[in-house]
């Protein structure tokens, strides 16, 4: 299912990508981004977070930003001395630029929304016991994944936080966690996910 949300502010990120389902603070010290956060908190604090392509640029533009990223509620805001603003996200959905436009103080976009189905068939849930064997595999060869870690990620039984929290997981380059995140269809989200897990081994 997909919907259209208009004119959201955009918060582009530096070497980092946030997935849906993921709850995380985030350090943001630039001017633009700071006043897309100041303008969600006086709606229903929500932003669409693009990741950067390069991580030198400093003042990104459109051509700048993946066009795939993740629509987040901002639960909590803290100004640090140093002026930067540590913010807690909570990421919701995938969202696909439809219109970027840029504002004096902020940017703000046209997204359209996907969320992921909660229903499985047999072949998804098939998909998730595979994807599920391969994580429990690949954590215990690589031994940087706890224990909780496993048991907390076993205990899911929605197909896309499934997929979403065992990427956040993995040791991807941008680039790599990007393509995860671009694919809507959540069987060949699955799919490519067991694909990578059984490279990583």
């Amino acid at each position: 299912m997909t919907v259209l949300i208009e004119n959201i502010p955009v918060l582009p990120l530096r070497g980092l990508l946030v997935y849906p389902s993921m709850v995380l603070h985030i350090d943001v010290g630039r001017d633009r981004s700071i006043a897309a956060l100041e303008e969600a908190m006086l709606n229903d604090s929500r932003v669409f977070l693009l990741t950067q392509k390069d991580l030198q640029v400093e003042s990104p533009r459109k051509q700048d930003l993946y066009d795939i990223g993740t629509i987040v509620k901002v639960k909590q805001m803290l100004k640090l001395p140093n002026g930067t603003l540590r913010v807690l996200v909570e990421g919701e959905n995938r969202g696909k630029l439809i219109k970027y436009t840029e504002g004096k103080k902020y940017t703000m976009a046209n997204v359209e929304v996907h969320e992921d189905a909660k229903n499985k068939d047999p072949e998804t849930e098939a998909l998730m016991r595979t994807l599920l064997s391969q994580f429990e595999k690949y954590a215990k060869l690589s031994n940087k994944i706890t224990t909780e870690t496993i048991d907390s990620i076993i205990d899911i039984d929605e197909p896309g936080r499934l997929t979403d929290l065992v990427s956040s997981h993995l040791p991807f380059k941008i680039a790599e966690k990007q393509e995860i995140l671009a694919i809507f269809n959540i069987k060949k989200r699955l799919d490519h996910l067991i694909i990578r897990l059984y490279d990583e081994q």
